[in-house]
């Protein structure tokens, strides 16, 4: 009879290697798309739209992604910095960034609702200084309720920027973080996290990165907020036995009271961090009426409401 090898025997097997830094795949938007777009057909209710509308994104992302792949991009040095892909990313491809709204803009015209056409008109006739402001307060998580209506868009093109640079990255030029749940690529606070669910790396526990796309291997003993190691807990909807649900679960520390959602792969193949979190909020509500604080910044989720679109 075959067993099945757990996490830490797999990792106590000599020679074992555990890369710690993955970069994003280069078609990482069009399988996002893709996951949103069977969430979508599941979901019959008034979020329905919303995730169609974040497919149509992701589709364009990934145009954009290959469109510009050429381009001048300047990567600023990181010699002093913590993280290789700083804010600094940002103000060095100041003109590409410009670049990136225009055309994010042209490939979804023909699909904007008449509120998300007059949004975009604000956005355009910002000054390249005000866009360039609401990147960086985007990739710093500042973004405030004055800014909530330009989220999605602004968020769409910091991706983009990131990823590009994180595919171009060398893995030795990445290295752990003091805060385990920070991006150690961008210095993002973790979307959520992936447990891999086949392959050597069977059973690990990957944080996954809304901004550059990158995950990092993180030990699942551990909490990735404060680093406790004890009674940590591991809640679920037990009476989910298909459909997203069934693959989610949240990570829930007694010490800082914290939870971070993740997804086993091995429950649901193509499980995305940033998709499927949008279609478990389910999960988000039953933890919060149990008091625990949610962890972990997803780009198209703003203070638990939807920007207007």
């Amino acid at each position: 009879m075959k067993t099945q090898a757990t996490a830490e025997a797999i990792q106590a097997q000599e020679f074992f290697h555990i890369p710690f830094w993955q970069q994003p795949q280069a078609d990482i938007f069009s399988q996002r798309a893709l996951r949103l777009s069977e969430l979508a057909a599941e979901d019959s209710s008034d979020w329905q739209p919303y995730l169609q509308l974040l497919a149509a994104i992701c589709h364009a992302q990934q145009t954009l992604l290959k469109r510009y792949a050429q381009a001048a991009w300047v990567l600023p040095s990181a010699d002093t910095a913590e993280f290789p892909l700083t804010p600094a990313l940002l103000t060095a491809n100041h003109d590409l960034t410009g670049r990136l709204f225009t055309d994010l803009h042209a490939l979804l015209q023909p699909q904007l609702t008449p509120t998300a056409t007059q949004v975009w008109k604000e956005i355009l006739q910002l000054g390249s200084e005000e866009r360039s402001q609401l990147c960086q307060q985007a990739l710093n998580q500042q973004l405030g309720v004055a800014q909530q209506d330009y989220q999605i868009w602004v968020n769409a093109v910091v991706q983009i920027i990131y990823t590009h640079a994180a595919l171009n990255l060398a893995a030795t030029a990445v290295k752990p973080l003091p805060e385990p749940g920070f991006c150690p690529c961008c210095g993002t606070d973790a979307v959520g996290a992936v447990i891999i669910g086949h392959g050597e790396l069977e059973g690990l526990r990957y944080l996954c990165c809304g901004v550059c796309n990158s995950r990092w291997h993180s030990v699942r003993a551990r909490c990735s907020f404060c680093d406790n190691s004890r009674d940590l807990g591991v809640h679920r909807i037990e009476q989910a036995s298909d459909g997203v649900l069934s693959g989610a679960e949240a990570e829930c520390c007694p010490s800082c009271h914290a939870y971070r959602k993740r997804y086993r792969l091995a429950k649901q193949q193509y499980a995305d961090p940033i998709a499927d979190d949008l279609a478990s909020l389910s999960l988000d509500i039953l933890l919060n009426e149990d008091g625990w604080h949610r962890g972990g910044a997803n780009p198209f989720l703003f203070m638990g409401k939807v920007p207007r679109h």
